[in-house]
C-alpha cells in the first residue's frame, strides 16, 4: 500500500500543470470580459460621434434659419426706410412679408438717442401680434427695452443680440437685434425682430436617444424641445459641456459629464452656430445609450463567475497538497527568526517541497553556526567593524593603514561629577554622547571606544575613503555647534554648561584585533594615536576646544580657516609639534565662514602632556 501511494504522488511540476489548466480557463473568461469592454468602448465612440454629428447638423440648420431670417429682416427694413408713396403700399409689402413667415411677429427699425434712449423710426407689426391688442407693438418693444437695454446698446457697436422673450399668448418666443445702417465706426440704426420659437423647433428637437437644444453666449437656454418644464432661459453655464463650449478653445467638442439636475451621467457634444456666440448642445443619457452593452456585460460576467467558481474549487483541491507543507515551512521560518534553530522537518512526500524541507534543516544548522560566530564577534564594541569582520573584509590580526584619529574629553568632568548623583552623571553623558556620536556617524566616522567622558573615533578604519580627514574635521566643527545648542538647553533647565576639548591627528597606525582569548577588541595603535591624544589634552593649555597638527593642516589647507599657534613639545617627542587652531571653514564659493561659540574658547590651564 505504501509503495502504491509513493507511485501516485504528484510532483510540483504536475501540480502546476493542473493549476495552469485552470488559469487557462480563467484566461478565456478574461478574454470574454476584455471583448465586452472593447465592445463598450466602440459603442461609446459610436455614440459620441453620432452625438457630435447631430450637434453639427443641427447647428448648420439653425445657422441657415438665422441667415434667412437676417436677410429677410434687412430686406424688409430697407423697404421700410424707402419713401413709400402712400400707407397702403407699405401695408401691402408688410402683409406680403408676414404672409410668407407666420412665425415672425414684429420688426422694428430703432435709432439710439441721447445715450440709452431708443426711438422706433419704422415698424412692421403682424396681424398675429395685433390680435393681442398691441396694434403698434409698443408693449412688446417695451418688454425688450426693460430687460435688455444694455444689450441693445452693444448692437449699435456691431454685436448681434439674441435672447428669449415671453409672448402675449404666454408661449416662449425670441427676439433678435441686428446692426443695420452703419455710420462711421458704429451703427446709426438697428433692426429688432420678434419671432416665435416654433420656427426653430423644427430644426432642434428630441429624437430617439439624443436631445438637442440651443444656448446663447452666456450659457442660457434659448430653444429647447421641452416647452413645458420651464427649460427656456435656464442658465447652464456650469454644465461641463456648456462650460467647454464657452471656453472658446474650439468650435466643437464632446465630453462625458454628470448632470445634477437629472442625477445621471451624460455623453454630450457641442457645435457653435457661428452667429452671435450661439451653440447647439446634443446630449444622451449614458445609461440609455449603453443598455445593450450593459446586458452583454452582465451575461458575460455571469458566465465568467460560474467558470471562475468552478476553477476556484478545483484550485482549492489542488492547492491543498502544496499549501500544507508550505505553511509548515512558514511556521519554521518564524521559529528561526526568533532564534530557535532546533529544526528537524520530516517530509511526507517526495516532490520539490520535500527537498525544500530538507534544505531548511541544513539551513537551520548553518544559521546556528553563524549565530555562534556572531556571538564571538559581539566582543567587538563597534557594529560596523563586527559586520566587516564577519564579511571577511577586515583581516584578523593587524594591518598597517593611514587613519585619522579623534579624541574628545569633557573639561572639569571629575569635579562636576563629584557634585552630582550617579544617575545624573549617566543622564548627562548619555545626552552628550548621543548628540556627538550621531555627528561622528553622519560624517562616516567609527566610534572606537568610550573612556568615561572621553570619546575615541576613527576615520579610514577599517575602510579608507578619499575624504576621511575632511569628514573628521567637519565633524569637529559640527560638534562645536551642537555643543552650543546642548548648553542652551542645559542652561534653560538650570544645569551647568559643558566645555570639551577635541584633538585630531592623521598618520599610519596598526589596525587589528588586540586582547585575549576571553575578550578581544578591534582598535588602532601607534604614534599617530598618541599624538591625537596629546592634541586633545593640549587644548587646555591653548584655551581652545579644537587643535590639529601640521599633518592635518597640510591635507586640508584651503578648505578650513586655520590659525597657527605656538609650537609645543609633547611627552615622548623629541621635536616640537606645529599646532593649529580651527576657526571655521571655506564654502564652495570661497567665502570664509567663521564657526566659533562662547564655548569654543576658555581660560588656559597647564597640560601635563605638553610644554611650550
Amino acid at each position: 500500500m505504501t509503495s502504491l501511494k509513493s507511485k501516485i504522488r504528484l510532483t510540483i511540476g504536475a501540480k502546476l500543470i493542473g493549476l495552469i489548466a485552470i488559469l487557462l480557463l480563467s484566461s478565456v473568461v478574461s478574454l470574454v470580459w476584455i471583448s465586452t469592454k472593447l465592445f463598450s468602448e466602440d459603442n461609446t465612440a459610436l455614440i459620441q460621434q453620432m452625438n457630435l454629428d447631430t450637434a453639427s447638423d443641427t447647428a448648420n440648420t439653425v445657422r441657415e434659419v438665422f441667415d434667412g431670417l437676417n436677410e429677410r429682416s434687412k430686406v424688409l427694413g430697407t423697404l421700410l426706410l424707402e419713401e413709400m408713396k402712400n400707407h397702403s403700399s407699405e401695408k401691402k409689402v408688410t402683409d406680403a412679408f408676414y404672409g410668407k413667415d407666420k412665425d415672425l411677429l414684429a420688426l422694428y427699425i430703432v435709432r439710439r438717442r441721447d445715450g440709452e434712449k431708443f426711438g422706433i423710426i419704422k415698424r412692421a407689426i403682424s396681424d398675429s401680434l395685433k390680435s393681442f391688442s398691441d396694434e403698434e407693438g409698443e408693449i412688446l418693444f417695451k418688454a425688450i427695452l426693460d430687460g435688455y437695454r444694455s444689450g441693445l446698446s452693444q448692437v449699435f457697436n456691431g454685436e448681434p443680440l439674441i435672447s428669449t422673450l415671453s409672448l402675449p399668448d404666454a408661449l416662449p418666443g425670441m427676439f433678435f437685434a441686428l446692426p443695420f445702417v452703419q455710420s462711421g465706426n458704429t451703427f446709426s440704426n438697428i433692426i429688432v425682430g420678434v419671432v416665435r420659437q416654433g420656427k426653430f423647433l423644427k430644426s432642434i428637437g428630441e429624437g430617439g436617444l439624443i436631445t438637442s437644444f440651443l444656448v446663447d453666449a452666456q450659457g442660457r437656454v434659448l430653444i429647447h424641445p421641452d416647452q413645458t418644464k420651464n427649460k427656456i432661459g435656464e442658465n447652464l453655464s456650469t454644465l461641463p459641456i456648456v462650460k467647454q463650449m464657452l471656453d472658446g478653445k474650439s468650435n466643437n467638442g464632446q465630453t462625458r459629464y454628470f448632470n445634477p439636475s437629472t442625477n445621471a451621467w451624460h455623453l454630450g457634444a457641442f457645435k457653435l452656430v457661428g452667429f452671435s456666440g450661439l451653440g447647439v448642445i446634443s446630449e444622451v443619457f449614458e445609461a440609455k445609450a449603453f443598455e445593450a452593452a450593459d446586458r452583454v456585460r452582465y451575461r458575460s460576467l455571469l458566465v465568467a463567475a460560474i467558470i471562475l467558481s468552478f476553477s476556484f474549487f478545483l484550485g482549492y483541491l489542488y492547492s491543498g497538497t502544496i499549501t500544507w507543507p508550505i505553511r509548515e515551512l512558514v511556521h519554521v521560518s518564524h521559529r528561526i527568526s526568533q532564534g530557535d534553530f532546533n529544526i528537524h522537518l520530516k517530509p511526507k512526500s517526495q516532490d520539490e517541497v520535500a527537498q525544500l524541507s530538507l534544505a531548511f534543516n541544513e539551513m537551520a544548522k548553518g544559521l546556528e553556526e553563524r549565530a555562534k560566530v556572531k556571538a564571538t564577534f559581539s566582543k567587538f564594541h563597534s557594529k560596523e567593524i563586527a559586520e566587516k569582520l564577519m564579511s571577511g573584509e577586515v583581516k584578523l590580526g593587524g594591518e598597517r593603514k593611514v587613519a585619522t584619529i579623534f579624541f574628545s574629553d569633557v573639561r572639569g568632568f571629575t569635579s562636576m561629577s563629584e557634585s552630582m548623583q550617579p544617575e545624573q552623571v549617566v543622564e548627562m553623558l548619555n545626552e552628550y554622547m548621543t548628540r556627538m556620536v550621531e555627528i561622528i556617524q553622519r560624517n562616516k566616522g567609527i566610534v572606537d571606544k568610550y573612556v568615561g567622558d572621553a570619546i575615541m573615533a576613527l576615520w579610514g578604519i577599517p575602510l579608507t575613503g578619499d575624504d576621511d580627514t575632511y569628514n573628521a574635521l567637519k565633524a569637529c566643527i559640527e560638534m562645536r555647534v551642537e555643543l552650543q545648542k546642548l548648553n542652551e538647553l542645559r542652561i534653560s533647565r538650570g544645569q551647568n554648561a559643558l566645555r570639551i576639548g577635541m584633538g585630531l591627528n592623521r598618520g599610519q597606525v596598526i589596525a587589528g584585533n588586540i586582547g585575549s582569548e576571553a575578550k578581544m577588541e578591534y582598535t588602532v595603535i601607534g604614534d599617530a594615536v598618541n599624538t591625537a591624544s596629546r592634541m586633545e589634552s593640549m587644548t587646555k593649555e591653548y584655551g581652545t576646544d579644537l587643535l590639529i597638527p601640521k599633518t592635518i593642516y597640510d591635507v586640508l589647507k584651503g578648505k578650513f580657516i586655520f590659525e597657527q599657534a605656538e609650537s609645543a613639545k609633547v611627552k615622548g617627542k623629541a621635536e616640537a609639534i606645529e599646532v593649529f587652531k580651527v576657526k571655521g571653514y571655506i564654502d564652495s564659493s570661497g567665502k570664509e565662514i567663521l564657526v566659533e561659540t562662547e564655548y569654543s574658547t576658555y581660560g588656559k590651564e597647564k597640560s601635563d602632556k605638553s610644554a611650550h
